[in-house]
């Protein structure tokens, strides 16, 4: 289906898509610059079912643990809340800066806001019960990517050329922001994931000719290979239990052993990946193809479920 994007999956199996309806206007009735998109949650049984429709939808995520989903949507892009079965909260927004989702935690989200200068962001982590937010990082830049760590006291950030490390509680304020390492302008290392002990950080590092997912040891300011001689095209993912890492390069998705890099199993699916996300448990990932299929790939297993998305 053209336009259809998987943007989530939870710890039941429940998959969180997007469907564009071609429509013109917002949820509130507010005139939309782009598409109205229907988010869709389908169940592990293939049961359907229609939380919102949104203007100009670029992202949502279950808030871990809760019958949520963060959604990013509008120009210039705000923040709202969705209770599933219930009706759609604004959480951030404003007419005259963008606010853009970079993540989940338990109660929280973490997003970037240019509110300060359009081409300079802020990373910043709001409680979505009490509104109470902390900047965790100001001192601008067009932040590409973050990840906080399970434990909140660092939060990983990319920038174009460099890589960032934000200690939320440095012994002083010289600490408060490190460079982990310098990137280049193309390429580089993406895709950052934090291991469960908040100590280790994963990422996919790109070369010319090759790609790897390696890890950064915060004590001892290192980087380590962990999975080496990957396609150069690969994308990969470390689980949230860190337990494996899971490589998709065109049509196969394999899963690797994090810790020392051994190849467990793979699975092949019709059509190249696009769209990839673990379940918070790790024990399933959800995924789209360019040929329009979504399907559910169990990790111990690489039994592969197709979804029917209505």
């Amino acid at each position: 289906m053209s336009g259809m994007r998987v943007l989530d999956v939870d710890e039941q199996e429940r998959v969180l898509i997007a469907l564009p309806t071609g429509g013109a206007r917002a949820a509130g009735g507010a005139p939309s610059t782009g598409g109205e998109v229907r988010l869709v949650e389908v169940d592990a049984k293939g049961k359907s079912r229609e939380l919102a429709a949104v203007a100009d939808a670029a992202a949502a995520r279950y808030l871990p643990g809760e019958r949520k989903v963060v959604v990013q949507h509008g120009t210039p892009a705000r923040l709202s809340l969705v209770q599933i079965g219930g009706k759609l909260t604004p959480l951030v927004g404003s007419d005259d800066h963008a606010n853009e989702l970079l993540g989940v935690l338990p109660g929280r989200i973490v997003y970037r806001t240019n509110r300060k200068h359009r081409l300079l962001y802020s990373v910043v982590i709001r409680n979505v019960l009490v509104g109470e937010e902390q900047a965790v990082y100001d001192r601008g830049g067009a932040v590409i990517e973050s990840a906080v760590s399970p434990n909140s006291r660092y939060i990983a950030i990319r920038l174009p050329r460099k890589l960032l490390l934000v200690d939320t509680m440095p012994v002083t304020e010289d600490d408060h922001v490190r460079l982990i390492s310098a990137e280049p302008a193309a390429r580089g290392r993406a895709n950052l994931r934090w291991l469960p002990d908040s100590a280790r950080l994963t990422a996919v590092e790109y070369e010319p000719e090759s790609a790897r997912v390696v890890r950064f040891d915060v004590a001892s300011e290192s980087w380590h290979p962990l999975v080496v001689s990957l396609d150069p095209t690969a994308r990969g993912w470390t689980a949230p239990d860190g337990r494996r890492v899971a490589v998709a390069v065109g049509n196969e998705l394999s899963l690797y052993q994090t810790d020392n890099g051994r190849f467990l199993r793979s699975t092949t699916v019709d059509g190249e990946i696009e769209d990839f996300h673990w379940s918070p448990d790790s024990r399933a990932i959800a995924l789209r193809t360019t040929t329009g299929h979504v399907a559910v790939v169990r990790a111990e297993s690489a039994a592969t479920r197709l979804v029917q998305v209505g």
